[in-house]
């Protein structure tokens, strides 16, 4: 079985003003981790500007922690689970193996899931309005 020598994690705000928006990516491996933020190519502000930086390590304990993370990605690459999300932007999570297969997972929540979502909230309110009219 190939090891994870990569971990790709991407990301973006989801719904909200275009001065707030953005995209960022961390990508780990046993001995290195870089960041890079990227806001919407037209936001205005002065607050949400491109940023990037990188760490390179030989520490042992860094190696630890990434074999630490590499171990629990397969969970989150196969769990059919749907897992609670907070916004609309996806995070995708790619782990790279040592073979240079990839695997590919989004965490999302789909509009048709926030509908439903939403919709089962308000009957819920209307049945916990007329709960609380009756007791």
């Amino acid at each position: 079985m190939a090891n994870i020598v990569r971990i790709i994690i991407k990301g973006d705000s989801g719904y909200g003003p275009v001065d707030e928006a953005y995209e960022d990516k961390i990508v780990i491996t046993s001995s290195s981790i870089s960041y890079e933020y990227k806001p919407h190519p037209e936001s205005n502000s002065k607050r949400n500007v491109y940023r990037k930086w990188s760490y390179k390590t030989t520490s042992p304990m860094f190696k630890e922690i990434y074999g630490r993370i590499a171990k629990m990605t397969p969970y989150f690459l196969h769990n059919r689970e749907v897992l609670f999300v907070t916004d609309i932007g996806p995070t995708i999570i790619t782990a790279v193996f040592t073979n240079n297969r990839r695997e590919t997972v989004k965490f999302f929540c789909p509009s048709d899931f926030l509908r439903i979502t939403l919709e089962r909230l308000s009957d819920w309110s209307r049945l916990a309005n007329v709960y609380r009219r009756c007791y």
